[in-house]
């Protein structure tokens, strides 16, 4: 069983409360939880308490993926280069490793908000969560190619603002998800995704790349519709 850290640990137990139904209990962890909050170091801590599979359920790491998503935009610019590049490759091991749907849907939301933190800082626009969405999207799992167009549609105002370099491939990853023999969930989520971007793309010029999915999307709309 994973040994957390005292910072970790004391987190915890105040996040098993957040998930009970006692609204006293859970006022009184809110209040305690403020001061740590406010601290860089509950960062970390937020992250052990998510690679805990062993002894944090999966409410627990729930809860605590959506703060970490909330507190990340504070604290990050506050951490050095080797903490930064240990923090983004541990969210990503997080997304690869996470069996609960609810848990890895919430880290989604939070390698969205660290992308968009990279790219608006004029950082390294962290090409490591690109490689991974590429290598998910073609995975054999279902799962790892839906999770691929979770991160894209969480990640739309980035990717159509700084990101236009990776349209090509990312055109290439929405391709083939739209083929008539795909999972049908994938499609789904690629179809949210895609649809998401062309809207914000409506009045750029480079929506033009995106121009040869539309009779793809186009057939898969008209499938679910007969399979309804």
């Amino acid at each position: 069983m994973t040994a957390l850290s005292a910072d970790a640990a004391s987190m915890a137990n105040l996040l098993v409360v957040l998930t009970q139904p006692d609204t006293e209990a859970i006022r009184q962890a809110e209040l305690a939880l403020k001061p740590i909050l406010k601290d860089p170091r509950c960062v970390p801590a937020l992250v052990e308490i998510l690679k805990a599979r062993d002894s944090q359920p999966p409410p627990v790491r729930h809860v605590g993926g959506i703060i970490l998503r909330k507190r990340l935009p504070g604290h990050y610019s506050k951490f050095d280069v080797s903490t930064k590049a240990a923090l983004k490759a541990e969210i990503l091991n997080v997304l690869a490793s996470e069996p609960e749907r609810t848990v890895r849907n919430g880290m989604v939301g939070v390698a969205s908000s660290l992308g968009k933190l990279e790219c608006g800082a004029g950082g390294t626009s962290w090409p490591e969560l690109f490689q991974f969405i590429a290598a998910a999207g073609a995975e054999q799992q279902p799962e790892a190619r839906e999770l691929a167009f979770w991160l894209l549609q969480e990640m739309t105002d980035t990717i159509g603002q700084h990101l236009k370099s990776q349209f090509q491939p990312i055109c290439g990853l929405f391709a083939n998800a739209l083929v008539p023999n795909e999972d049908p969930k994938v499609q789904k989520a690629a179809v949210k995704a895609v649809g998401q971007l062309l809207s914000y793309l409506a009045d750029e010029p480079e929506v033009e790349v995106f121009a040869g999915l539309i009779p793809p999307i186009l057939d898969v709309a008209a499938r679910n519709v007969s399979d309804d």
